[in-house]
């Protein structure tokens, strides 16, 4: 691994994405197509009209109208957590499948989804701690608010890798940072200007012809806007979560020499190793490492194989009998 330009990063993620497409796609199929129909549901119970159109497409929001206002506060806060839940396990899945794309290793969406899950706490309290220091930021002053948000930018990526946890992970992204502020910026200003262009021109595509056909306020029209969320949502979670990984690996480059040695061991083994050692269902009660791979050769950890004895050195062992030959 070598420290990487904006070009190289962006190209980097555009790879990584490419060749792991199917299990980014499948995750976010899991975890999106769910939520999205449960979204429909929701709004079509609790609003008399929910109109789509050029409202949308210029940032305006919808029309929605209702005459339960309680009704449709609590649809909204169900959508929302719903919606925050389904966001942090389909981005924690994509950031497994990156990672271990990037180490050449085999990619399923099950393994992502089963690795998010377990760490989904975790996520949730560090999403928390990010709403909480950043609203606080912006609350006091702007500019303070806009440099946590790219000083903290990294610190998914540092608790998926290395294990750090709520204000560890804030601390360890505020340190990879500092001194590439400027540098990090621009690389994560540039993907995120490329994501909105991309939304906005998809989102025109699939929109603006149906809604020549069906009316702005039927189920037709509100289920093909929540369609047009879930294919933008296919290519812009994965790349950002690319992005974003990128961009921590290229700051530990330059500050410390991170290589993909060093990766492959903040990973662990990996799923196949998971299977071989403890058979298809996998350990329910060891320790394991950030990305929840059990961890081999500590005393409190099942290993199929004894660890080497100390120092390399070893009993003797008698050798064994020789076999007479055949002429004797």
């Amino acid at each position: 691994m070598r420290p990487l330009n904006l070009g190289e990063t962006l190209d980097a993620s555009l790879n990584v994405v490419r060749a792991s497409w199917r299990t980014l796609a499948a995750v976010m199929l899991v975890m999106a197509v769910p939520i999205q129909l449960v979204d429909i549901a929701i709004v079509s119970a609790t609003t008399d009209s929910y109109q789509v159109g050029s409202s949308s497409l210029t940032g305006a929001g919808s029309n929605t109208t209702y005459a339960d206002q309680g009704a449709y506060a609590a649809g909204q806060v169900v959508i929302q957590v719903l919606g925050l839940v389904g966001y942090l396990l389909g981005t924690v899945a994509c950031y497994r499948a990156i990672a271990d794309t990037h180490l050449g290793r085999p990619t399923s969406a099950r393994a992502s989804l089963r690795f998010a899950a377990r760490r989904l706490s975790a996520a949730l309290w560090l999403t928390i701690m990010l709403v909480v220091g950043l609203l606080g930021a912006f609350l006091a002053l702007v500019v303070p608010g806009i440099f946590l948000v790219i000083a903290w930018s990294v610190a998914f990526p540092v608790l998926l890798v290395e294990g750090k946890v709520g204000r560890a992970a804030l601390a360890r992204s505020y340190r990879l940072v500092q001194g590439r502020w400027w540098a990090t910026l621009g690389r994560l200003a540039v993907a995120y200007i490329l994501v909105t262009v991309v939304t906005a021109v998809a989102s025109a595509i699939i929109l603006v012809p149906a809604l020549a056909v069906v009316s702005d306020t039927s189920f037709a029209a509100l289920a093909l806007d929540h369609a047009a969320n879930l294919v933008v949502s296919l290519v812009t979670t994965p790349f950002l979560a690319a992005v974003t990984t990128f961009v921590y690996f290229d700051l530990r480059v330059r500050k410390e020499g991170f290589d993909l040695t060093r990766l492959a061991g903040d990973m662990g083994p990996g799923e196949d190793a998971d299977r071989r050692t403890y058979g298809a269902g996998g350990p329910q009660d060891v320790p394991r490492d950030a990305f929840g791979n059990p961890v081999v050769g500590r005393d409190d950890a099942p290993v199929s194989v004894p660890p080497p004895a100390p120092g390399g050195w070893a009993p003797p062992v008698a050798p064994p009998p020789q076999r007479p030959l055949s002429g004797d």
